[in-house]
This record gives structure tokens, C-alpha cells and sequence, in this order.
């Protein structure tokens, strides 16, 4: 008796231990700060101003107010929602399409699908499952997010065929996540009145839609709609996180220099050598790093409306949010110590535990500089 309810017991727990591993829930630290670093940004800046001048005969001089979108935990709920789904589904269709290479290779035949501990049918379902859950929070926050989101999805889809025709894999896998940040901005920052549950009755605007009920008038009347994808600071960020993740992906994939070759797979190691791979996951270090630094600038630097006015004293973000670009450095920095060419025991440490960490107080400062403010 005590073993079958023990059985009972640990068995959905081993279940989900199962599924979390196929999907590596875990490394989901590798994107989805940096979407909250994009969220919380996007809110820091103003959007636009509101000019109200004086009544006749008062002086003549002009009041200004800062506009921002205001926070939403609904809006926060469903970027989670669009990031978890999103990276649900990259990640099993990446084990689905790897399934037989995952089966040849010694590091990776112990993987739940060729394993046996998960079958084709289960890992399919999961899949569409985390799509139709990422489609349907992108319908939710706007149109325009909605619009753009099979363009994720696409490049997702397409980075388990990269590593079978070219060595460039790593720099797609970086940009597909380096999307993340974009995505939050965007989702933020692109609500606005035209076609966003507004409409003209006898020539007024009056809120009509379902979404100003869940985000409040003020969130959809206060964005920018298309212009949203035209402010340069998240495409910034997402460049850093995009050559961040090609560099830290190069020296991951120092471990498969051997079996890559002679299975015919593309990687930068396997094309260059490990010596050279190991310079070139510098040379991305580097520029990600000018990249996280210019991210922050720019936030602290927007350029002036046509009026002249300063953005930049309306941006609530804390003056210290300079250490977060700077930890990012350090972080990367170190990683290259922890890794040789002739030595590759630390490889799990500096691709996980050192990019998880920094990763986390990257987004953990934003919000904090953001609170702070």
C-alpha cells in the first residue's frame, strides 16, 4: 500500500520534471528578463506631451504633461504568456526536428524524445499547444502585436534547418531571441486609438472595444501604434541580446566540434576550429556588450520632440541603471576565463549558470531602477 501511494504521489512530479526538461524550462532566463527590461523601458519613456494653453486673457504660456503607457498586469500576464508559449514551442519543434541527430550524438541520446520518455504525438501536441497559447495572447494585446507574430515563430521554426546548411546558426538563434526585448516594447508601447477598440460615432471618439477594458483607456490613447517598431532603443537591445546569445551558442557548441563534422552539421567550431570559434564568442561578447551600453544610453538620451522639448527628464528610470549594461560585461568577461580550447569542463557553468545569473540582475535592475525612480 505505502508503495503504490508513493507511486501515486511522485508520479505527476516525475511528469512534469519530464516535460520541463524536454522544453529546458530553465533556460528560459536566457530571453525572458531581458523581455521584462524591454517592458519596463518602454514604460519609462514618455510617448508623447500633452500642450494645454491658458484660458483668454490669462498669460500666455503653455503647460506640458509627460505621457506614458501605464503599467498593466494584464499586459504584463500576457507577455509572459506570448514569451512561455513562444519558447515552448521553439524548443520541442527544435527536439522533434533533432529527434535522430539528438539519438546519434553520446551527449545528447539520453534526451527525453529519443529516450522514449516522451513520444512524437505528446511532443507534437505540446507544440501546437504553446503556439495557439502564443497567438492568443498576441491577439489579445493589440492588432499590431498580432500582426507581427507569426515573424517569431517563422524564425523559429527555421533555426533547427540553419545547423544543416550553414555555420551562421548561432547569429540566427541570437536574433530570433533578441526578439523578446522588441516584443515587449512593442506590446507596451504600439496600442493606440486607430483600430484598437475605438470608433467614431457622429464624429467622437468613444471607447468601444474590449481591449480598453482590459488595458483602460488611458494605456490604448497614450500609444503609438505602428510607430512603436520606428524608436531605435529596442531594436538596440535586442542586437546586444542577439550577439550575447550567437557568442555564449558558440561556446556551447564547442562540445559537438567531432560529431558535427562528421554528421555534416554546420557550427562555428566545427568551420573555424576552437582556438578561433572561442576568439569569434569574444568578438560578439564585445560588441554585445557596446550594444547593452548603447541600449542604456539611448534610453537616457531620447531625442527631443520637434518642440524642443526634453524627453530625457521625464524618463523614470534611476541614473544607476548604468550597472546593469555594466554587469553584463563582467558577466561576459568572466565566462571567457571559466573556457579554453584544450579545456572544455566548464562549459555548463559558463553557458548556464554564469549567463543565467547575469541575465536575471539585468532585468531584476531595470525593474528596480524603474520602482526607484
Amino acid at each position: 500500500m505505502s508503495g503504490t501511494a508513493n507511486t501515486a504521489t511522485t508520479a505527476p512530479v516525475g511528469l512534469l520534471r519530464t516535460w520541463a526538461s524536454f522544453v529546458k524550462l530553465s533556460h528560459t532566463v536566457f530571453a525572458l528578463p531581458f523581455a521584462v527590461a524591454g517592458l519596463v523601458a518602454a514604460h519609462a519613456v514618455p510617448t508623447a506631451f500633452v500642450y494645454i494653453s491658458q484660458a483668454p486673457g490669462d498669460l500666455p504660456r503653455l503647460q506640458d504633461f509627460d505621457r506614458h503607457v501605464p503599467f498593466s498586469w494584464v499586459l504584463l500576464a500576457l507577455v509572459l504568456v506570448c514569451m512561455v508559449g513562444a519558447r515552448t514551442f521553439a524548443m520541442a519543434l527544435n527536439r522533434i526536428m533533432d529527434r535522430r541527430i539528438d539519438a546519434l550524438n553520446p551527449r545528447t541520446e539520453g534526451r527525453e524524445l529519443p529516450a522514449g520518455r516522451i513520444t512524437l504525438p505528446q511532443a507534437w501536441g505540446l507544440a501546437l499547444l504553446a503556439a495557439l497559447a502564443y497567438f492568443a495572447a498576441c491577439y489579445a494585446i493589440s492588432p499590431v502585436v498580432a500582426l507581427l507574430s507569426p515573424i517569431p515563430v517563422a524564425m523559429m521554426a527555421l533555426y533547427p534547418l540553419t545547423k544543416r546548411f550553414t555555420a551562421l546558426c548561432h547569429l540566427w538563434l541570437g536574433a530570433t531571441l533578441g526578439l523578446a526585448p522588441v516584443g515587449a516594447w512593442v506590446a507596451a508601447r504600439a496600442m493606440a486609438p486607430v483600430g484598437m477598440g475605438f470608433e467614431t460615432r457622429g464624429g467622437e471618439w468613444q471607447t468601444a472595444g474590449w481591449r480598453a477594458y482590459l488595458f483602460g483607456d488611458e494605456a490604448i490613447w497614450n500609444g503609438l501604434g505602428w510607430q512603436a517598431l520606428t524608436e531605435p532603443a529596442p531594436w538596440v537591445l535586442g542586437l546586444a541580446v542577439a550577439l550575447w546569445v550567437g557568442g555564449f551558442d558558440v561556446i556551447y557548441a564547442l562540445q559537438d566540434v567531432e560529431f558535427d563534422r562528421s554528421h555534416g552539421l554546420h557550427s562555428m567550431p566545427a568551420r573555424l576550429g576552437r582556438s578561433r570559434a572561442l576568439w569569434l564568442a569574444r568578438i560578439l561578447h564585445l560588441l554585445s556588450a557596446a550594444a547593452f551600453a548603447a541600449f542604456v544610453w539611448v534610453l537616457r538620451n531620447p531625442p527631443a520632440l520637434g518642440n524642443g522639448m526634453d524627453v530625457a527628464q521625464y524618463t523614470t528610470l534611476a541614473s544607476w541603471i548604468w550597472s546593469a549594461p555594466a554587469l553584463m560585461a563582467l558577466g561576459m568577461a568572466f565566462q571567457h576565463r571559466l573556457v579554453r580550447a584544450d579545456d572544455l569542463r566548464r562549459v555548463d557553468l559558463a553557458f548556464f549558470t554564469v549567463n543565467g545569473v547575469i541575465a536575471v540582475a539585468f532585468g531584476t535592475i531595470f525593474v528596480a531602477a524603474w520602482l526607484m525612480a
